[in-house]
């Protein structure tokens, strides 16, 4: 019993101590924050169904924590970072992919799109919060928002270099993921209103 209660005790310390330092304001938690941004975003292109021209992964999914869990600079400096590590040939695209030839492809407009994404999404967010709606109504338009800079960006790119029509553009790189994506923010914003509530703040509310 004595040693259960010596975890517990230690689980929960830890808990808070990893809480505290996520939260915290200091330049060694924004950079840990950041860290952690690029690391799921990176690990979320190793899940991967094979999709032409685009890829389907849980990017997208990522980088609605990341808009949701971070201050607009960090959400920024996340997407750029992942952007940065894949450009110098780091296999953390889709497909265990990278290199700036798969950034200037036909599908490197979506890749592209997650620092303005990012910093688009962060900022609705924070001026949604003026809003007298719930959190979880917030959440949804921010990340509506931030996919939909990425549809934006993708479809440009795809347009120019793979030499399609606006129609035939969206069809390939967009559409078929609209759905899916849209159910993506909605896990991303219950995981968030979660996370708000097992911190005491009102997920609804607040």
């Amino acid at each position: 019993m004595v040693e259960n209660g010596v975890v517990s005790n230690g689980g929960q310390r830890a808990h808070v101590v990893a809480a505290r330092v996520l939260r915290g304001e200091g330049a060694a938690a924004g950079v840990l924050r950041v860290a952690l941004g690029t690391l799921a975003l990176c690990a979320s292109a190793r899940v991967e169904v094979p999709l032409t021209p685009v890829p389907f992964t849980l990017q997208v999914l990522a980088l609605c924590l990341v808009v949701l869990a971070m201050r607009p600079h960090e959400a920024v400096s996340s997407a750029a970072s992942y952007v940065l590590v894949g450009s110098l040939g780091a296999p953390v695209f889709s497909g265990g992919m990278g290199g700036v030839a798969r950034i200037a492809g036909p599908t490197g407009g979506f890749i592209l799109g997650f620092v303005a994404a990012a910093a688009v999404g962060t900022l609705v967010l924070r001026g949604a919060s003026r809003l007298h709606v719930p959190y979880v109504v917030r959440a949804m338009l921010a990340l509506a928002t931030t996919i939909a800079v990425v549809y934006t960006c993708g479809w440009a790119q795809l347009m120019v270099v793979a030499h399609l029509a606006p129609a035939a553009a969206f069809a390939a790189g967009v559409a078929p993921f609209v759905a899916l994506d849209l159910m993506k923010a909605g896990i991303a914003t219950s995981l968030a209103a979660a996370g708000r509530m097992a911190r005491g703040g009102d997920a609804v509310r607040a």
